[in-house]
């Protein structure tokens, strides 16, 4: 059988994922999830999927964006990190080389190099010099406690996060985690108007980003977090180098790919979007990251015109988690650029009584989504009754 991760197969899909792609694709990844560690013929998986090897490679490209070798080293690479990130005192990095398939010893170092930014050797060393037991325990516990406050993206968990993690990084002063969440907390506060001083809250963001990322090049969650707080400061570019940083650590990760999701959309590029969007809620079907993926998927039905539907994603998304009502600005403003004004101002009216600094002015400079898509935000909500400033 397959070795699974989190109930995942080692190529990253979850049953549902795996069950809607082509027969000659599953009898592919089933035969190689069993071979892993032996050398692997294109025509030979071919046969194995009863296609031709050219079929076999078009199904990659169009449903795993790689070709099979490309996927078979991507996922080696993959295990092998993981394998070393969590071996005993008796593993060495020749053995599990060897267990992934990489019989020279170079090649294996040179590409785990390029994919993750270090050699095999610095993961293992790493992975023997920071255990729990380097950091205190209670702000362990802070810090993964205000990681699901964090992601609810709402006033009230962001404020109790922020709690909890001023206090882990009292107790730990050099763990990269608590201060990454506190980055994107920051972030969140400046962008969704948490707070009156956006511009205060958005420079603390980027300067516990610049430490965490400092503290934790490797560490692919705390790069994921540090990539939302750029993001949401409008560093788009650098927020992108990092999440993609992220993914080649860690490709099946859900806090990865609902950052990669949410920075295609805010770039515009609708298409990448929806792909990721649906490919988090795959990995990660339930809360925290679901009603941010339901969101998501709104804001990228909103920037194509399609309102009713970008109303019904987002306001699922936020009857899951009240708390994260800025994203019901989308659903008012698509009221009322359907047409459906009495049904917008009656929205408008319900949203300024929670949000009750909002104008269109603050909303318009609140997302870094692109120019067309803020201008259609701003008139939507001024037609629904929104102050302008």
């Amino acid at each position: 059988m397959g070795q699974q991760w989190n109930g995942l197969e080692q190529d990253g899909l979850t049953p549902r994922e795996r069950a809607s792609l082509p027969e000659s694709l599953t009898r592919a990844l089933n035969w190689l999830n069993l071979r892993l560690d032996e050398p692997v013929a294109l025509d030979d998986l071919a046969a194995v999927a009863g296609v031709r090897p050219r079929t076999l490679e078009a199904h990659f490209k169009l449903y795993l964006g790689t070709t099979p070798l490309g996927w078979v080293r991507r996922t080696r690479l993959a295990r092998a990190r993981l394998q070393l990130q969590v071996s005993d005192e008796s593993a060495n990095v020749t053995g599990i080389a060897n267990a992934n398939g990489f019989t020279e010893l170079g090649r294996f170092a040179a590409q785990y190099r390029k994919q993750f930014g270090e050699l095999p050797s610095q993961t293992l060393k790493a992975a023997r010099g920071k255990g729990n037991d380097d950091v205190d325990d209670e702000a362990l516990r802070l810090s993964w406690r205000a990681i699901a406050s964090a992601f609810m993206v709402g006033p009230g968990p962001n404020r109790a996060a922020l709690d909890d993690l001023e206090r882990a990084q009292e107790l730990a002063p050099h763990y990269a985690l608590p201060k990454a969440i506190a980055a994107w907390c920051w972030g969140q506060r400046a962008a969704h108007g948490f707070s009156d001083t956006p511009q205060q809250d958005r420079l603390y963001s980027l300067n516990l980003a610049d430490e965490a990322a400092r503290l934790a090049p490797h560490d692919a969650l705390a790069l994921s977090l540090c990539s939302g707080a750029l993001t949401l400061s409008r560093r788009l570019s650098e927020a992108d180098r990092l999440i993609e940083r992220s993914l080649a650590m860690e490709p099946w990760s859900p806090w990865a790919w609902i950052r990669r999701a949410w920075l295609s959309a805010y770039q515009g590029d609708d298409e990448s979007a929806l792909r990721e969007m649906q490919i988090t809620l795959r990995v990660m079907p339930f809360e925290p990251m679901r009603h941010l993926a339901f969101i998501g998927m709104g804001c990228v039905h909103f920037n194509a015109g399609r309102y009713d539907r970008a109303a019904r994603w987002v306001q699922e998304g936020v009857g899951a988690v009240p708390d994260s009502f800025w994203a019901e600005r989308i659903v008012v403003a698509g009221a009322a650029l359907a047409g459906a004004n009495s049904e917008a101002r009656r929205a408008a009216k319900k949203l300024l009584r929670k949000d009750g600094n909002l104008t269109v002015a603050t909303a318009r400079a609140a997302w870094p989504f692109p120019p067309g898509f803020m201008d259609r935000l701003g008139a939507g909500l001024q037609i629904a009754g929104v102050p302008k400033a």
